[in-house]
């Protein structure tokens, strides 16, 4: 009698979980990937910072340069030299450039694509929310056409994660927003 019951509470419990995972799953998009068989060296600009959380465009642009650097896809410029051409060019405005001066960054640090971006969301969890959320959009410029040939936007919360009962929730906003890069990269390779 005992066996039939933990066998019949076995099966309830089995079939709960899959019930509640399968409602777990959303499928995504697929959306072609871009040529970039032109692109080897890019340089990536700090982010601007919207979000109203102190530092974020720079830790999210750290996060943004280590990711692509670890997919082997490009050379990835020193950040370091990307600083000093902002600041010889007198470039103040993060996240944005004009065409004239992403053709002379290109030129200038040989690399054959530029990276800017925007930070919209950066929020730890809080009384408010209970996790943390993080909204990034980035581009990709072709650095001798101007052209536009990657673009992605994500925002994500941490509890997005979730596999059951609150295994995979992602508790912080730099968890979170290493998460989100490696997505956005995703759609480059």
């Amino acid at each position: 009698m005992r066996r039939v019951f933990s066998a019949a509470c076995l099966a309830v419990l089995v079939v709960s979980l899959l019930s509640v995972s399968a409602g777990c799953y959303a499928r995504r998009a697929r959306v072609p990937r871009p040529d970039l068989s032109a692109i080897h060296k890019i340089a990536v600009i700090p982010f601007s910072n919207i979000s109203g959380r102190r530092d974020a465009g720079r830790i999210v642009s750290n996060i943004f340069i280590t990711e692509l650097f670890k997919t082997g896809l490009f050379d990835v410029e020193e950040p370091g030299n990307v600083m000093q051409f902002l600041i010889q060019e007198r470039i103040d405005s993060l996240g944005e450039m004009e065409l004239d001066r992403v053709r002379i960054l290109g030129k200038r640090l040989n690399v054959d694509a530029v990276i800017v971006g925007q930070v919209e969301e950066f929020e730890d969890a809080s009384k408010s929310s209970s996790v943390p959320v993080v909204s990034l959009s980035a581009r990709m410029i072709d650095s001798a056409t101007g052209r536009i040939v990657w673009s992605h936007h994500v925002k994500r919360r941490g509890d997005d994660f979730i596999i059951i009962f609150d295994f995979g929730k992602i508790r912080t906003v730099t968890g979170l927003a290493g998460t989100v890069v490696r997505e956005m990269i995703e759609t480059l390779i």
